[in-house]
């Protein structure tokens, strides 16, 4: 007969990363289309790829929206402040609260994409 040896969980693992696609990915160096996006254990993102097709791709959420790192742990209250402002396009508003390396990844969904404006439909969850 034949042995195979299996390792036990406790003396091997391999770091998993949840993956996300999305519509958009605002950087600080601009957007990213069809983002594919790896986040570890804490939720800090590992990686991004532009992925045109992710539901062809195992283990893969898909979140309608735009995604952005590193946007302040306060997040409700300072995007409540920004659907509040006078009408001022995401990628104008971004850039002065988002502090890269530090903060929480969200997904702001429910936008006028053309503008990239708030409707009345817009949220904001943190992931």
């Amino acid at each position: 007969s034949s042995w195979v040896s299996v390792s036990s969980p406790t003396s091997f693992s391999v770091p998993q990363l949840r993956k996300i696609a999305s519509n958009l990915l605002w950087t600080p160096q601009g957007w990213v289309r069809h983002p594919l996006v790896g986040l570890a254990g804490d939720g800090s993102v590992r990686s991004v790829a532009s992925c045109p097709e992710p539901d062809r791709l195992a283990f893969v959420e898909f979140r309608a929206g735009v995604l952005v790192p590193d946007f302040p742990v306060d997040f409700r209250a300072v995007f409540e402040r920004f659907r509040a402002a006078p009408a001022r396009p995401l990628d104008e508003w971004l850039p002065s609260v988002v502090t890269p390396g530090r903060g929480v990844l969200v997904l702001i969904s429910g936008l006028d994409y053309d503008s990239l404006q708030p409707t009345a439909f817009t949220r904001i969850e943190r992931l």
